[in-house]
């Protein structure tokens, strides 16, 4: 199901079956009372010594399509996130969680408060929507103990089921929408940081969406591929240190092939072509540029913010040590010079640190 394309092809091929597999049961006599279907999950209801000739006729369709039949017991029966009960003329419904002791996201871990209420919204919500209502009670009662199991204080899931129980009881309320497009924007979450930064950009229109960094595909399935070599990276943002003594880079970003705009960048110098700061500083100072020596700073997929980190990295090195020119470095806001300077200031302190410990480490070795 990996694409977008399989779950409308999976649907096409169940109305197939379905149409061909309902008109061959009809040309036997056989109606089906009540007959739904979600994606490949099926729910009909029959008399009991039709149900293997129902199967038969499903499963003759296709021999790689085969159903499997779980019949009802006691009078309910299963389906999808329901417990169906059959009453006298009605059938009623009851949310049945498919993790009643399990664990979901703990109001205690260092995730967005958006996503933690989003949990409880959730459980809840599917309490309400998918439960008759002489059953309603137990369902919010169910979920409200999910919840307290995973460390939900009680004052905030009273205060979602509040909340949420009287959206879904009082429809009939005016809902004012407001006629200025609404913004996204998405972040890192940097816990406290972000729930001012919520409020802030909500004054302007703008809705925050806050990005958990710490996830599970990161700390325990990143090393499950091999290695994608530097330069058949994309999307990066990029450091090529010049070969002579004065230390200074080239920064730069593309979105295509690390090893392709280092290709380019070899031919301009060969050629004497002006195009970029690198170019320009080899043609006028006779500098060679360490090609083998470069490092890939970030790697950006949206090209807005990789332009943008591109400069924050010039920026932060400053002119001295850098070769852009000034068309390459952007605008950037003065607002952030103070940060840069500080950013600086400590880079260059990490790197005289550094020096000091490489000149002395012979003399410590001969103390010792």
């Amino acid at each position: 199901m990996g694409s977008p394309l399989s779950p409308v092809i999976a649907n096409v091929v169940m109305e197939k079956l379905e149409q061909e597999s309902i008109s061959n049961l009809e040309t036997k006599q056989i109606h089906m009372k009540v007959y739904r279907r979600y994606v490949d999950d099926c729910l009909c209801v029959a008399r009991r010594e039709h149900i293997e000739t129902i199967v038969d006729t499903f499963n003759s369709f296709h021999e790689r399509l085969q159903f499997t039949v779980e019949y009802e017991k006691d009078g309910k029966i299963k389906f999808l996130d329901m417990m169906l009960e059959r009453e006298a003329d009605k059938i009623t419904t009851a949310w049945l969680p498919k993790q009643t002791d399990g664990r979901y996201l703990d109001f205690n871990s260092k995730s967005p408060f958006q996503h933690k209420e989003n949990t409880a919204i959730a459980l809840i919500d599917r309490a309400i929507k998918l439960t008759c209502g002489e059953k309603r009670q137990e369902a919010l009662d169910q979920a409200t103990r999910i919840l307290r199991k995973n460390n939900y204080p009680t004052w905030f899931v009273n205060r979602v089921r509040k909340k949420r129980v009287h959206k879904h009881y009082n429809t009939m309320e005016e809902r004012t929408t407001s006629d200025q497009p609404q913004k996204y924007a998405s972040a890192p979450y940097i816990p406290c940081l972000n729930e001012k930064l919520r409020k802030i950009l909500q004054k302007h229109n703008v809705i925050l969406a806050s990005r958990p960094q710490n996830k599970i595909k990161k700390l325990v399935f990143s090393k499950m591929k091999d290695p994608i070599p530097p330069g058949k990276q994309t999307n990066v943002v990029y450091s090529i240190p010049c070969g002579a003594e004065d230390g200074k880079v080239y920064i730069g970003q593309t979105k295509r092939m690390l090893e392709v705009r280092i290709a380019e960048h070899k031919n301009d110098s060969k050629k004497r072509v002006p195009k970029s700061g690198l170019a320009v500083h080899t043609i006028e100072e006779g500098h060679v540029f360490d090609f083998d020596s470069t490092t890939i700073l970030e790697r950006i997929e949206h090209p807005d913010t990789r332009m943008i980190a591109e400069v924050f990295h010039i920026k932060k090195l400053g002119e001295q040590q850098t070769v852009n020119l000034q068309r390459e470095c952007g605008n950037f806001n003065t607002t952030y010079n103070g940060l840069l300077a500080r950013l600086r200031g400590e880079t260059r302190a990490r790197t005289r640190e550094r020096t000091n410990d490489v000149e002395n480490e012979p003399n410590r070795m001969g103390v010792e």
